[in-house]
């Protein structure tokens, strides 16, 4: 383990060490401009389906289980979980949002899983040409992506009906 640990490229505890960052920040009570509070939740996206395809080589399994995952959350985040705790101020075009320590954790799912497969892709691990190990992980990154995608949705909806109530 501590090969793997002494191997690993300092760019990526630099990076780990920024998505802490990240994560800690969103779990205090924050004021976001509207525009900015979908950039982390298209970036989260865009990581997911970046591990998806950089390791398992865009396969249609892949991406289709990753799609089915990203999907179903998205729905189920949206219809079934409350919104969480914002609100949106029209007037100065900014959310009001409550600090949750579930961005962290997702982020480390996130990270964790692009880690583990780095590490296996580094051992050659025999574990990867395994159809339902892709599977799984691909499910995992739709799952985590999907998350994020919930909670930019859920804002998105909060703006457009908070300025349907204000408009004249």
């Amino acid at each position: 383990m501590l090969d793997i640990v002494t191997h690993t490229p300092i760019w990526v505890w630099l990076l780990l060490s920024f998505l802490l960052y990240l994560g800690v920040k969103q779990s205090r009570d924050r004021k976001v401009l509207k525009n900015r509070a979908f950039i982390f939740p298209i970036v989260m996206f865009v990581l997911s389906l970046h591990g998806v395809i950089s390791s398992f080589g865009g396969s249609f399994d892949s991406l289709l289980f990753w799609g089915i995952s990203f999907v179903a959350t998205l729905l189920i985040g949206v219809l079934i979980f409350p919104p969480q705790q914002a609100r949106f101020d029209e007037s100065i075009q900014c959310f009001f949002i409550q600090g949750s320590w579930r961005p962290l954790f997702l982020i480390l799912g996130i990270f964790t899983i692009k880690y583990t497969v780095g590490v296996m892709e580094g051992m050659q691990s025999p574990f990867l040409t395994l159809s339902f190990v892709v599977d799984g992980l691909s499910l995992l990154y739709g799952l985590c992506s999907g998350i994020f995608a919930a909670r930019g949705l859920g804002l998105w909806r909060l703006s457009r009906t908070t300025q349907a109530y204000t408009s004249p």
